[in-house]
């Protein structure tokens, strides 16, 4: 029976995330071209489903996770996981408590075990945090921890000691990659050992990750094997679906959604993801650093326009920097740039913009970045100011922005946690990744205000008073929109596409955190 899945939509403000109607679930994986695909037409002859992702699941930078990516996957688990309303709740840890403003001591649910048979203990969790500390300097700043500072009390007692005060510690950690692996996972032989409801089975570098059900598993038993596959173009996935070679898909092309939701053979679920799409722009290059010149970019755009026809009426408008899926998002309280050409081309001409073409630096790793950077690129035409788009891969967007600081840039930025704090971190604190090179070395930086929103995002992360770190939140975003600091285009929806007869995906705002735990085809029933 096919069954038409609409969207689910979080457009709460502070008061924390809630979810429209959509009853039921999904399912369905899709395997990729290099996988040795079945020959059988139909997918009820396979026996087990296939994901198709987006990204290659067997990555160099899943090395520490035995080559199978963390996300998606089921295969490891953390501490503490995020629920669909983004809230914090237990999972292999069953409860946690502040010992002081930097200590916490996190019990461990008991009876769990590892893909090889042997129970998880609290000396396991130690060994993970120090494993995931070998991936980058970045972590330190991240969960705001150390190596030595994560100690095991006894069998089932961690405690964790942060570097400074970090209310969000919990739910920080309540992240994919952020998981518990068995020690045993060091020995390349060996891969990824587990608690999750999958086990791996095998890998195969660049083409798939394959999983039977772990029998052992603590929590509710999946009852069917799934391959993880990449077919990182969106077209190439849409043909295999429709040719009955995969079974679910991530995010076809925008242009294909609405025909799927109109196909018989085909159940589709868009889902609202805490990610944003925006053009941030620089503070601290002339003529960007113009608060009334970087407004009249802001009186350009059309946001309502740009996602109904670039983006196919997938995505929503954005009216800030942070999805209203997050609880502390502002979304209904920032001030917004309905599209006022006349007044924004008085703004350019009161500025000291020279006619120069500004420079746009676009992430291509970003879906229909390119036609969404033309579109902007028309609509600051129509006020009289020019750009320079310039097209650059994954990998080498953040050091091009860094170095060469642009004026203005276009990327997503979301969270793969339930606490979503980075995201304001990241790109608007004068300390976050995004401005920390030129504000040690010149004290300036890109996006970052500083002074007062400096110290409204440290209240925010510090607190832990959920009130105080919500009002904290919503007063930087409310400075950040009124000083212009970026012109956001639309809240990141993410579409699943699946064969008809495939139900029990239990989607998730965060598509890395999606359920397949009740995953089945209906002819096998």
């Amino acid at each position: 029976m096919h069954t038409t899945f609409t969207r689910r939509r979080v457009l709460g403000g502070m008061t924390g995330a809630g979810t429209a109607a959509l009853a039921g679930c999904l399912g369905g994986l899709t395997s990729d071209d290099g996988v040795d695909p079945p020959e059988a037409d139909s997918s009820t002859d396979r026996e087990q489903l296939s994901v198709a992702l987006e990204d290659d699941p067997t990555a160099d930078t899943w090395d520490t996770y035995g080559y199978a990516t963390p996300y998606y996957t089921k295969v490891v688990e953390p501490l503490v996981w995020a629920s669909e309303s983004m809230e914090t709740v237990p999972w292999l840890a069953t409860d946690w408590e502040a010992l002081d403003e930097t200590t916490w001591e996190f019990s461990l649910r008991e009876g769990v075990r590892f893909h090889n048979g042997e129970e998880l203990t609290a000396e396991d969790v130690v060994w993970s945090f120090e494993r995931l500390f070998d991936r980058g300097d970045f972590v330190y700043g991240w969960l705001h921890l150390a190596p030595e500072n994560v100690v095991a009390v006894d069998d089932h007692t961690v405690e964790f000691t942060t570097t400074e005060p970090f209310a969000a510690f919990p739910g920080t950690i309540a992240h994919n990659m952020v998981c518990v692996q068995h020690p045993d996972s060091a020995d390349e032989e060996l891969g990824t050992i587990g608690t999750g409801p999958l086990e791996v089975t095998s890998v195969e570098r660049g083409d798939a990750v394959e999983t039977t059900p772990f029998d052992d598993y603590w929590g509710d038993r999946m009852e069917t094997g799934v391959e993880f596959a990449v077919l990182d173009d969106a077209t190439t996935r849409s043909l295999s679906l429709e040719a009955g070679d995969v079974d679910v898909i991530f995010n076809p092309p925008r242009s294909r959604v609405s025909s799927y939701e109109a196909d018989p053979t085909v159940s589709v679920l868009a889902q609202q993801s805490p990610r944003t799409m925006f053009a941030p722009l620089n503070l601290y290059r002339s003529p960007t650093d113009e608060a009334d010149f970087r407004r009249a970019l802001n009186y350009a755009v059309s946001q309502v326009e740009l996602t109904e026809t670039v983006l196919e009426g997938v995505d929503d408008p954005a009216r800030g920097p942070i999805s209203p899926i997050v609880s502390w998002s502002a979304h209904d309280d920032v001030p917004t740039y309905e599209r006022d050409r006349e007044h924004a081309r008085e703004l350019v001409e009161s500025s000291s913009y020279d006619g120069e073409a500004l420079s746009f630096v676009v992430h291509g790793g970003v879906t229909n970045a390119d036609l969404v950077a033309e579109a902007l690129q028309g609509s600051f035409a129509d006020i009289g100011v020019e750009t320079d788009i310039r097209l650059v891969d994954s990998g080498s967007y953040s050091d091009v922005v860094r170095e060469d600081a642009p004026h203005l840039g276009l990327r997503t930025s979301g969270s793969n946690s339930a606490a979503a704090d980075y995201i304001m971190f990241e790109n608007f604190h004068s300390e976050g990744i995004n401005n920390i090179q030129a504000y040690e070395a010149e004290g300036t930086g890109l996006y970052n205000l500083g002074g007062e929103v400096d110290e409204l995002i440290e209240t925010a992360y510090r607190s832990r008073d959920l009130e105080e770190t919500a009002d904290a939140y919503r007063e930087a975003q409310v400075r950040i929109v009124e000083e212009a600091v970026c012109i956001p285009v639309c809240y990141i929806v993410y579409v699943i596409a699946a064969q008809a007869d495939v139900t029990g995906i239990d989607p998730h705002p965060i598509d890395k955190m999606v359920d397949w735990s009740g995953l089945s085809r209906t002819g096998d029933e």
